[in-house]
Protein backbone atom coordinates (compact mmCIF):
# COMPACT_ATOMS: atom_id res chain seq x y z
CA UNK A 1 0.00 0.00 0.00
CA UNK A 2 0.91 3.62 -0.62
CA UNK A 3 0.34 4.96 2.81
CA UNK A 4 3.04 2.65 4.19
CA UNK A 5 6.32 4.60 5.74
CA UNK A 6 8.08 1.78 3.85
CA UNK A 7 6.20 2.45 0.39
CA UNK A 8 7.10 6.43 1.11
CA UNK A 9 10.49 6.19 1.53
CA UNK A 10 11.38 4.13 -1.30
CA UNK A 11 8.81 6.62 -3.07
CA UNK A 12 11.55 9.33 -1.93
CA UNK A 13 14.81 6.58 -3.34
CA UNK A 14 12.92 7.02 -7.08
CA UNK A 15 12.32 10.70 -7.16
CA UNK A 16 16.16 11.19 -5.77
CA UNK A 17 17.62 8.75 -8.25
CA UNK A 18 15.31 10.22 -10.71
CA UNK A 19 16.38 13.79 -10.13
CA UNK A 20 20.31 12.37 -10.30
CA UNK A 21 19.69 11.72 -13.38
CA UNK A 22 19.13 15.61 -14.23
CA UNK A 23 21.83 16.70 -12.00
CA UNK A 24 25.50 17.97 -12.62
CA UNK A 25 27.70 15.81 -10.11
CA UNK A 26 31.09 17.44 -9.97
CA UNK A 27 32.15 21.15 -12.26
CA UNK A 28 35.83 22.10 -12.61
CA UNK A 29 36.46 25.94 -14.42
CA UNK A 30 39.44 26.59 -16.03
CA UNK A 31 40.05 30.03 -17.65
CA UNK A 32 38.55 29.32 -21.20
CA UNK A 33 37.65 25.58 -20.01
CA UNK A 34 34.36 24.47 -18.26
CA UNK A 35 34.32 20.44 -17.66
CA UNK A 36 31.09 18.79 -16.01
CA UNK A 37 30.33 15.31 -14.87
CA UNK A 38 27.15 14.50 -15.28
CA UNK A 39 25.42 10.82 -14.52
CA UNK A 40 25.53 10.06 -18.45
CA UNK A 41 28.58 12.03 -19.88
CA UNK A 42 31.69 14.09 -18.74
CA UNK A 43 30.40 17.33 -21.00
CA UNK A 44 33.72 19.88 -21.89
CA UNK A 45 32.53 23.50 -22.56
CA UNK A 46 33.35 22.78 -26.41
CA UNK A 47 29.46 20.83 -26.73
CA UNK A 48 32.12 17.47 -26.56
CA UNK A 49 30.86 14.61 -24.54
CA UNK A 50 32.27 11.08 -23.26
CA UNK A 51 30.14 8.88 -22.19
CA UNK A 52 31.70 5.58 -21.36
CA UNK A 53 32.63 5.22 -18.23
CA UNK A 54 29.92 7.70 -16.92
CA UNK A 55 27.37 6.15 -18.31
CA UNK A 56 27.50 3.60 -15.83
CA UNK A 57 26.59 5.90 -13.06
CA UNK A 58 23.36 6.31 -15.25
CA UNK A 59 22.54 2.66 -15.81
CA UNK A 60 22.67 2.08 -12.29
CA UNK A 61 20.68 4.88 -11.16
CA UNK A 62 17.80 4.10 -13.66
CA UNK A 63 18.34 0.42 -12.15
CA UNK A 64 17.81 1.25 -8.88
CA UNK A 65 14.63 3.45 -9.83
CA UNK A 66 13.05 0.40 -11.35
CA UNK A 67 13.52 -1.78 -8.41
CA UNK A 68 12.49 1.05 -5.82
CA UNK A 69 9.21 1.02 -7.87
CA UNK A 70 8.73 -2.47 -8.22
CA UNK A 71 9.43 -3.29 -4.64
CA UNK A 72 6.39 -0.45 -3.63
CA UNK A 73 4.41 -2.44 -5.80
CA UNK A 74 5.12 -5.34 -3.87
CA UNK A 75 4.01 -4.35 -0.62
CA UNK A 76 2.33 -7.65 0.09
CA UNK A 77 5.44 -9.27 -0.14
CA UNK A 78 7.74 -8.03 2.64
CA UNK A 79 10.30 -11.28 2.66
CA UNK A 80 10.78 -10.04 -1.05
CA UNK A 81 10.76 -5.99 -0.62
CA UNK A 82 13.77 -7.18 1.96
CA UNK A 83 16.03 -9.25 -0.64
CA UNK A 84 15.06 -6.23 -3.51
CA UNK A 85 16.34 -3.36 -0.95
CA UNK A 86 19.12 -5.66 0.19
CA UNK A 87 20.53 -5.61 -3.74
CA UNK A 88 19.62 -1.64 -3.81
CA UNK A 89 22.11 -1.30 -1.02
CA UNK A 90 24.21 -2.67 -2.79
CA UNK A 91 24.08 -1.17 -6.05
CA UNK A 92 23.69 2.56 -4.16
CA UNK A 93 27.61 1.73 -2.69
CA UNK A 94 28.98 0.45 -6.34
CA UNK A 95 27.64 3.98 -7.47
CA UNK A 96 29.32 5.59 -4.86
CA UNK A 97 32.14 4.33 -5.42
CA UNK A 98 32.13 4.70 -8.92
CA UNK A 99 31.23 8.01 -8.59
CA UNK A 100 34.45 8.94 -6.10
CA UNK A 101 36.71 7.14 -8.98
CA UNK A 102 35.19 8.77 -12.31
CA UNK A 103 35.81 12.28 -9.94
CA UNK A 104 39.52 11.52 -8.73
CA UNK A 105 40.10 10.16 -12.96
CA UNK A 106 38.81 13.60 -14.74
CA UNK A 107 40.44 15.68 -11.74
CA UNK A 108 44.19 14.14 -12.49
CA UNK A 109 43.38 13.77 -16.46
CA UNK A 110 42.01 17.94 -17.12
CA UNK A 111 42.83 21.16 -15.80
CA UNK A 112 45.30 20.26 -13.07
CA UNK A 113 44.55 23.71 -12.12
CA UNK A 114 41.20 25.46 -11.81
CA UNK A 115 38.41 25.66 -9.84
CA UNK A 116 36.33 22.53 -8.65
CA UNK A 117 33.61 22.24 -7.12
CA UNK A 118 30.78 19.32 -6.02
CA UNK A 119 27.56 19.73 -7.24
CA UNK A 120 23.83 18.62 -5.54
CA UNK A 121 24.38 15.47 -7.96
CA UNK A 122 27.12 13.93 -5.67
CA UNK A 123 24.62 13.97 -2.07
CA UNK A 124 21.64 12.31 -4.45
CA UNK A 125 22.36 9.10 -4.35
CA UNK A 126 23.47 9.27 -0.35
CA UNK A 127 20.05 10.50 0.63
CA UNK A 128 18.33 7.75 -1.67
CA UNK A 129 20.76 5.33 0.83
CA UNK A 130 19.28 6.43 4.01
CA UNK A 131 15.70 6.84 1.99
CA UNK A 132 16.50 2.76 1.74
CA UNK A 133 18.12 1.85 4.59
CA UNK A 134 14.46 3.55 6.85
CA UNK A 135 12.53 1.83 4.40
CA UNK A 136 14.29 -1.45 5.05
CA UNK A 137 14.06 -0.57 9.16
CA UNK A 138 10.12 0.00 8.40
CA UNK A 139 9.51 -3.23 6.93
CA UNK A 140 11.49 -5.43 9.12
CA UNK A 141 9.52 -3.60 12.04
CA UNK A 142 6.09 -4.35 9.75
CA UNK A 143 7.30 -8.06 9.91
CA UNK A 144 8.43 -8.39 13.28
CA UNK A 145 4.98 -7.46 13.75
CA UNK A 146 2.88 -9.74 11.50
CA UNK A 147 5.20 -12.45 12.88
CA UNK A 148 3.91 -12.00 15.98
CA UNK A 149 0.30 -12.29 15.56
CA UNK A 150 -0.80 -8.65 17.06
CA UNK A 151 -3.22 -6.03 15.55
CA UNK A 152 -1.46 -3.24 15.14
Amino acid sequence: MIQRMQSLYLGAVCITMAAFLKASIWVKIDVGHVYTIKPYALIAATGQSITFPYSISALLASCLVLTAAYAIMRHDNRRLQLRLIARMNLIFVILMALILVLIKKVHATYLLSGHSSYQIGAILPFIALVASLLARHHIKKDEKLVNEDRLR
